[in-house]
């Protein structure tokens, strides 16, 4: 009788069990829909908040791993769990690399590597490289070599390094010994003519301000600062708030924010980030308005996180540095300052690009400007598999309702060109040139 007795209890609890599994399982479907393969929950996205009509069948006979730029747009796309972590770690700014972006070049600027970018706090930044810098090989091991070719030369090579494992790179500024460690971003920087300030984290994840002195920025006139903020990731926002906080210990009265080159990165750095800028004097509750295929609007507003002693001060001259790489993000938080008054047209930069480099980088319809990305994307993931499909949902609509997609910033608006080379140079004669425009040869700020 026991056992009889104990078989139907346990008969039983498996019985509700498994019913309680069914029932959650309606649930789930109810409201995400019900999904056979993840190809089923791609389309089932795409149906519902792809910013543009796209016929299913052309999603399913494309497959998932060629949606962009295809069925797709370019800013859109399928990632593998695998992906998606590490694009998740990777704009948290923690990194294995060494900590630069780069590019492969032949013609008038040199052979080799071009350095584009060099990311704060990583290998290669601590090592003095800089962007600009053309690499042409390597020293490791017992005295071997190599030379850089092409971009698979170089990458090849950095990936079959172990970490930790130190290798000289061979530049036309010099020799940098770095290994391939894990590091978190830093994407923010500041100079004026005699100092030098950035962020270094430490492997807890502290932040530290460190000055160094310097003459590479002389030319800038007393008073004046440099900002660079090179994307919106990770503690950008926060960065941003520390170098604003010593400008103005510094009693520094002018500032050039150079976004060039910056394609953007998350929203809600942007918002976090437009408040350092606007958060000493009145301003527009919106950083930007989000407007949906079916006319709904979320309006993201400035987010006031920085201390008052973070803040830029109201009134203070403000001139921005762009080019056709400055999208997104960028372009937004320009909106921000033009709309709440925090700088003006005629106070924007543009670079005004070489042929060559146009024809180089096969930009020649977007000279003179900014890029004019004013969509914004979202990325939602399969919670069954882990993968995710980032998608087009809106359009973008600056606080005083203007929209730059496919346009961007030019003269038209009121902006000055600048002459550049190259999208960047080891000395950065264009900000020299800016500078000049702005501030007179010799002039105060």
């Amino acid at each position: 009788m026991k056992k009889s007795l104990i078989r139907k209890i346990v008969v039983s609890f498996l019985s509700l069990a498994v019913a309680a599994a069914i029932l959650l399982t309606l649930i789930y479907f109810g409201v995400c829909g019900i999904y056979f393969s993840t190809t089923d929950w791609v389309c089932g996205m795409i149906k519902k908040y792809y910013y543009y009509d796209v016929d299913e069948q052309a999603v399913r006979s494309a497959g998932l791993e060629n949606l962009t730029g295809n069925v797709l747009d370019i800013y859109s796309g399928y990632y593998t769990a695998e992906e998606y972590d590490a694009l998740l770690q990777s704009n948290a700014g923690n990194t294995l690399g060494i900590g630069v972006s780069i590019s492969y070049v032949d013609n008038s600027l040199g052979k080799g590597i071009l350095v584009i970018e060099v990311v704060g706090n990583s290998p290669a930044y601590r090592s003095g490289m800089r962007a600009g810098t053309i690499i042409t090989g390597a020293l490791y091991g017992n005295g071997q070599s190599v030379a850089f070719n092409s971009l698979n030369d170089f990458s090849d090579f950095v990936s079959a390094r172990a970490e930790g494992e130190q290798f000289t790179l061979v530049t036309d500024s010099g020799n940098y010994t770095v290994s391939r460690q894990n590091y978190h971003s830093s994407y923010c920087f500041m100079a004026t003519n005699d100092s030098e300030w950035h962020i270094e984290y430490s492997e807890s994840g502290q932040s530290e301000i460190v000055k160094t002195l310097s003459d590479n920025y002389s030319y800038l006139p007393d008073g004046a600062a440099y900002m660079q903020v090179t994307q919106f990731f990770g503690d950008a926002a926060a960065e941003t708030a520390q170098l604003m906080g010593q400008f103005n210990a510094e009693g520094c009265t002018s500032l050039i924010l150079d976004l060039r080159n910056n394609g953007g990165g998350y929203v809600d750095v942007m918002q976090e980030m437009a408040y350092v800028f606007v958060g000493d004097g009145d301003y527009m509750s919106a950083a930007m308005t989000a407007r949906y295929k079916d006319g709904d609007e979320t309006i993201f507003p400035v987010n006031a996180t920085a201390e008052e002693s973070c803040l830029f001060p109201s009134g203070c001259p403000l001139y921005v540095l762009a080019n056709n790489g400055t999208a997104s993000a960028s372009e937004a938080l320009i909106g921000v300052l033009v709309s709440n008054s925090v700088t003006a047209y005629e106070n924007i930069y543009i670079s005004d690009f070489s042929d060559e480099y146009l024809q180089w980088s096969g930009m020649q319809n977007k000279n003179c400007r900014t890029y004019g990305k004013g969509i914004m994307q979202t990325t939602y993931r399969y919670v069954v598999t882990g993968e995710a499909i980032k998608l087009t949902t809106a359009k973008i609509y600056w606080p005083n309702g203007k929209c730059i997609h496919d346009v961007g910033l030019t003269e038209n608006d009121g902006c000055k060109t600048v002459e550049a080379y190259w999208c960047v140079t080891y000395l950065d004669e264009e900000l020299r040139s800016a500078a000049d425009m702005i501030f007179g040869s010799g002039q105060g700020a």
